[in-house]
């Protein structure tokens, strides 16, 4: 009967719990007893789905990260054409992170999240899948007409870490200069990409 109960507790409920959890007081100051009090159950029953701190720890950031992937994906899907789906892709996900306190908060916190060096990326897969959604994007221009036709195998990559970047000044530093900034480099970043009007009347 204990049993049964454990499995009621769905799994994103417990990730929503420990990013609160880790939101709060951090990676090392935050416990599994935190956790499950947020939960309302025992530190036993989260066993049941981890095995310790720092899976969980893994697992709820990760989830927290696909959730907002899963927004900007959607956001995007609405629209029709490259340029505003380049547009409205990098909003989204600025804007899904300013009210996201909890994600937010944890990436304040802990920098390694965004490692400079992919090798020690441990969300590289996520990261993988944002890339990919930014290489149809612009293959999507390329076609269209109004994205230059660049490499978008070594192109796609340098623009997420160009993006990255931003969003990393602009949530650490967050000021007016900075949300400033944050909407010069992506016009900087379109005006790259789209074929001049006399480039398209050639």
């Amino acid at each position: 009967m204990r049993r049964a109960q454990k499995r009621e507790i769905k799994v994103e409920t417990i990730y929503k719990a420990a990013l609160k959890v880790f939101a709060e007081y951090g990676f090392k100051k935050a416990t599994i007893g935190d956790i499950a009090a947020e939960l309302g159950t025992a530190k036993s029953t989260l066993y049941f789905y981890i095995k310790d701190k720092r899976e969980l720890y893994d697992k709820a950031v990760a989830c927290g990260f696909r959730h907002w992937q899963d927004k900007v994906r959607d956001a995007i899907a609405a629209e029709k054409e490259a340029e505003r789906q380049f547009l409205v892709m990098a909003r989204k996900a600025y804007e899904y992170l300013a009210g996201d306190r909890h994600l937010r908060s944890i990436l304040m916190r802990d920098p390694s999240l965004f490692p400079l060096h992919p090798a020690q990326d441990p969300y590289s897969e996520i990261n993988r899948d944002s890339i990919a959604l930014l290489t149809s994007i612009l293959e999507k221009g390329i076609r269209e007409g109004c994205f230059r036709p660049v490499n978008v195998a070594a192109v796609a990559p340098l623009m997420f870490s160009f993006y990255v970047l931003l969003i990393q000044r602009t949530y650490m530093f967050p000021d007016e200069e900075h949300q400033i900034m944050f909407e010069d480099g992506i016009d900087l970043i379109l005006s790259g990409l789209k074929i001049r009007e006399k480039q398209s009347r050639e």
